[in-house]
């Protein structure tokens, strides 16, 4: 048996964050959306510090590659169409 994880960094910029206060709002408002529609693990990972930038990892686990892919980019899709932010790059691999 094979094991397909799929794997994905999400460099973001927000819009209208002002503050780490609002932009850790922001970030857990759509982590905790996109854990409970897509049962994915994901976490800020980097660019801790500045408030109008963030840097998200998530990773899902699937039994071939193709079901691995099209869950990775249904969960890019739906991060690509919030509002709050603009999702500047995007490094994905699939293991």
């Amino acid at each position: 048996m094979r094991v397909f994880v799929a794997v994905a960094e999400i460099d973001i910029r927000l819009y209208n964050s002002q503050s780490l206060k609002e932009k850790r709002q922001i970030l857990k408002s759509l982590v905790s959306k996109v854990r409970n529609q897509f049962n994915v693990s994901i976490a800020e990972i980097g660019v801790l510090d500045a408030w109008q930038r963030a840097n998200l990892g998530f990773a899902c686990v699937a039994n071939n590659s193709i079901q691995a892919e099209k869950q990775m980019n249904r969960v890019l899709e739906y991060i690509e169409q919030d509002i709050r932010l603009e999702v500047i790059d995007i490094q994905k691999e699939i293991l």
